[in-house]
């Protein structure tokens, strides 16, 4: 039977926060460049006056002299057709935020905040804790409505006049962010979103996994390194016996060639001829009175050395 897989060790408070920070920003850029577009849109808009000017001319030509509301009609349509353009833009930037999100669960498991901060989302259903199509779908509709789904249908009611309307989703959009927030600091750490979606955000270990691989390379090179070099070393130190040998080799040659016997013969030659040349020279007559002289030499050394001594 299999082991069960632990679940990884919960992600800090802190990684959280930044990770969040980070997404935040990339939808501020978001927002940002939709606003510029929706900017560019209104300004083309209002480009077209001598069309509107037409139009409004019509209306109040077919107004029967209530050029007043012939007017406030037409202001109207012109508010009309800006606040479309507005709401397309937060309608659009809501569905940017969620398919971001639901890409980055899909793929990833965490989106790019969680990435360079090394967490993740831990499916708490699934044994290697992947999240799949429904649960990241839910994940990120909860994080867009938290995030920028309840601010935006604030803006949309504010803009449309309905004020009431406007306060009450952004009391309830303030709420429902501190309601998610405040879990983090918890011993659990699982916020709404997670309980909704049944993840809980880990530590995604990806730095240490990297940092590990790297020293192993780095360890596998050096020894790498070091074994060549001892490779290296055991190739000259055998390089050098085998010259030390063939020069063995050539020496025990070189005395055991015949050139070598004939110095040999020659010397131990040479040298009994001296021998005996001297012991000839000894026995012969002159050999004899060298020898009485230094006989005589000797005994009168001797007999001035005595008389000195007296």
């Amino acid at each position: 039977m299999a082991e069960p897989i632990p679940t990884p060790e919960t992600a800090p408070a802190n990684r959280r926060i930044v990770a969040w920070a980070v997404d935040f920003a990339v939808i501020v850029a978001a927002a940002v460049l939709l606003g510029s577009v929706t900017h560019y849109r209104i300004a083309d808009y209002l480009s077209g006056w001598p069309g509107l000017a037409q139009s409004g001319g019509w209306n109040l030509f077919r107004a029967n002299g209530d050029w007043g509301g012939a007017g406030k009609a037409f202001g109207w349509d012109v508010f009309g057709e800006i606040l479309l353009l507005i709401t397309e833009a937060f309608l659009a930037l809501v569905l940017i935020v969620f398919v971001y999100h639901f890409a980055c669960l899909l793929w990833k498991g965490g989106t790019l905040g969680k990435f360079l901060l090394d967490i993740r989302v831990h499916a708490l259903a699934e044994p290697h804790g992947r999240l799949g199509k429904w649960q990241s779908a839910r994940r990120a509709l909860a994080s867009t409505v938290v995030d920028v789904g309840l601010y935006s249908a604030a803006c949309i009611a504010l803009l449309a006049g309905k004020f009431v309307l406007s306060l009450a989703l952004w009391h309830i959009a303030v709420l429902a962010f501190v309601l998610n927030a405040a879990p983090v600091a918890s011993a659990s750490r699982r916020t709404v979103i997670d309980r909704i979606a049944g993840t809980k955000v880990v530590r995604a270990g990806l730095y240490q996994k990297s940092w590990q691989a790297a020293k192993g390379a780095a360890i596998i090179d050096r020894g790498t390194q070091l074994g060549l070099e001892r490779v290296q070393a055991v190739s000259q130190a055998m390089k050098q016996h085998a010259e030390h040998l063939s020069e063995d080799e050539r020496l025990r040659e070189l005395r055991a060639s015949t050139q070598a016997t004939q110095l040999r013969r020659l010397g131990q030659s040479a040298g009994k001829h001296t021998g005996e040349a001297a012991r000839q020279l000894l026995d012969s007559e002159r050999g004899q009175q060298a020898q009485a002289t230094a006989k005589k030499v000797g005994t009168n050394l001797r007999a001035t050395y005595a008389r000195r001594r007296r």
